[in-house]
């Protein structure tokens, strides 16, 4: 055995290191040092280069067992292990710790300390477990899972290509899907979730959420929280659920944005036709309206069970009124007396659009939604379906 250290350690050394040597990567923490894997392509053996304080080393391919035996530390004790061409399963120590999986599909456990995991090729598994951790797939299907109890810092993680799985913990988490079609879960904390390019699915959990769709045909929902939710660009799905009012962007493309959380939900369906679906909410100020705030008279609505075949012309009706309470009181009249389900009532620069969605007609409109800054030129029964 022999022991080098990595600040010192000559080029023809660290190719013909052996499983049975030593590394200390001197004044350095484990999680701090970059790692490239390069598999074996003959007659070109597989080799691995290391990168920290300055300095780059390429090693041969032994430094894996090495660094897998715990022969490859910090000077503060954190461990630096490294996956060969196979399936391998790394476990850290309570240090800031590296884990690098190589070619294999991977495991990869931090354990306590902020460390630093990264997949690699092969369809990986990565916890990060306590600490506040840095995780990124790499290539491959990869599962990543921030989720520990108790933990309540917050760690970052993105899953590069591959069709990855995220799952936030409960801190504040930032989650990047990266390429291909991802899942994206947050949890406790206020995190944030970004899809990047394919048709990514993007939940958030119980804090105040920020979900980013961005490129493709995404699908976000928010949750306990009150959320901003972006769809970015493609026909994305947004539905925002059980909080208490969240923010939703539809973006580009034609979007379907349901809104159905128990607080006042602020809505803009940006470019494209767009839908938007309403579910009578069980609150008890009903003057916390939804609010559409970039309403086209291409976009439509869809409330509750009502459907469009239905529908007879009477069921529609408008009118302008001097105030909210007068508009409401108006509709409920319209509703209850001539059967109709939809009203719609200018009032000031906005307009009030009633619905009756359980066909009842006994007790008047049950939801209701603003068109800010619109006229009733820009409604009609057309927008309904």
């Amino acid at each position: 055995m022999t022991a080098y250290r990595f600040d010192t350690i000559t080029a023809f050394e660290a190719l013909n290191i052996h499983a049975e040597d030593w590394l200390t990567l001197g004044g350095l923490s484990a999680s701090g040092v970059g790692v490239s894997y390069s598999p074996s392509e003959l007659p070109i053996p597989a080799n691995i280069t290391l990168s920290a304080g300055g300095r780059t080393v390429q090693f041969g391919a032994e430094l894996s067992a090495l660094s897998q035996r715990g022969a490859l530390t910090g000077t503060d004790g954190s461990r630096l292990l490294i996956g060969g061409e196979g399936r391998d399963a790394l476990t850290g120590t309570a240090g800031r710790d590296g884990l690098y999986g190589g070619g294999g599909d991977d495991v990869l456990y931090g354990e306590a300390g902020d460390d630093f995991l990264h997949g690699n090729a092969g369809n990986d598994t990565l916890n990060g477990g306590a600490g506040s951790n840095t995780l990124y797939g790499g290539l491959g299907d990869d599962t990543i899972n921030l989720s520990v109890l108790g933990e309540t810092r917050g760690s970052w993680a993105h899953g590069n290509k591959g069709a990855d799985d995220l799952l936030g913990g409960a801190g504040d988490d930032t989650l990047f899907g990266g390429q291909d079609n991802d899942l994206l879960g947050g949890s406790d904390g206020n995190d944030f979730l970004s899809g990047d390019a394919g048709d990514d699915e993007l939940f958030g959990g119980e804090g105040n959420d920020t979900l980013i769709g961005g490129l493709g045909d995404d699908t976000l929902a928010s949750g306990g929280g009150q959320d901003l939710l972006q769809g970015g660009e493609g026909d994305d799905h947004l539905a925002l659920f059980y909080g208490g009012g969240a923010t939703a962007y539809g973006g580009a493309g034609a979007d379907v944005i349901v809104a159905a959380s128990v607080g006042k939900d602020i809505l803009f369906g940006g470019e494209g036709r767009d839908t938007f679906e309403f579910v009578a909410k069980n609150r008890p100020d009903q003057t916390l309206d939804d609010e559409i705030r970039d309403w086209s008279a291409e976009d439509s609505f869809s409330f509750g069970q009502v459907s469009i075949y239905s529908i007879l012309p009477r069921q529609y009706s408008e009118f302008v009124a001097g105030s909210y309470d007068e508009a409401r009181s108006i509709a409920n009249e319209h509703i209850t007396h001539t059967g109709a389900q939809y009203v719609a009532a200018q009032v000031g620069s906005n307009v009030y659009v009633f619905a009756d969605t359980d066909g009842d007609a006994a007790n008047g409109a049950d939801l209701g939604v603003v068109l800010v800054g619109r006229t009733l030129s820009d409604i009609s029964l057309l927008n309904f379906t």
